[in-house]
């Protein structure tokens, strides 16, 4: 299993053909409720540098994503969003000198809740938030190189969990534009070597964890009108 979108989507292919129906249009419903998609940026800073190092910047890497979102049930005068999106992040390098390291990381699904704050007008120009986010992350095209040149392919995946905070600007012709850091938990803790003989020295496992700064842009699709006449 490479992620939980291929796990439902297998599920939804074995069920019954009544099953299939309910299936689909369970997930076809969950969609119509979609109210944005979001484009980002992303660059990080790694908390845990003993196998791999940033080396944009000479310290951190980078990344894009996007998210679609879907309106939850407001509660305790908070209004939340359910997320499901993806995003990857490149510019890894090995501390052990003899490889050459290249891979980046992917996660597809990461699923996300996001909170607005309680006591803050939906008028504000800006709007702060919080959320958690949970996903399924892989070593993506990831191959090591030795001295001599030879390849070594990489396979490795693992579970994410992370925690954000930001500010969202909500007028102006800035509206949408929004900016938030966190932290995210990210250990592979055992690497999957394609070779009879890994080289001495090579890394078993690699600690991705680390800082982790946003800047995108949020698109709306559903108007407020249309979101409270459906």
């Amino acid at each position: 299993m490479r992620s939980s979108v291929r796990l439902l989507t297998l599920i939804a292919l074995l069920a019954p053909l009544p099953a299939q129906a309910q299936f689909m249009d369970a997930i076809g419903g969950l969609f119509d409720q979609v109210n944005s998609i979001v484009f980002y940026t992303q660059v990080g800073a790694l908390s845990d540098n003993s196998a791999v190092e940033g080396r944009v910047a000479d310290f951190g890497v980078v990344g894009l994503g996007t998210e679609v979102l879907i309106d939850l049930p407001a509660f305790g005068g908070s209004e939340f969003e359910l997320s499901l999106g993806t995003n990857y992040l490149r510019g890894f390098e090995a501390v052990e000198p003899s490889l050459d390291l290249h891979a980046s990381v992917r996660t597809l699904p990461q699923i996300s809740v996001y909170a607005a704050f309680v006591g803050i007008s939906d008028e504000a120009a800006l709007q702060p938030y919080a959320g958690v986010s949970f996903g399924f992350s892989e070593l993506w095209n990831a191959r090591g190189y030795d001295p001599d040149g030879n390849i070594y392919e990489l396979n490795a995946d693992t579970y994410e969990l992370g925690a954000i905070g930001g500010l969202y600007v909500n007028e102006s012709f800035l509206k949408g534009l929004y900016v938030e850091g966190g932290y995210r938990v990210r250990n592979f803790e055992s690497l999957n070597w394609v070779a009879d003989v890994v080289p001495a020295g090579w890394p078993r496992s690699i600690d991705t964890s680390g800082f982790i700064v946003n800047v995108g842009w949020q698109f709306r699709i559903r108007s407020g009108d249309e979101e409270e006449e459906g």
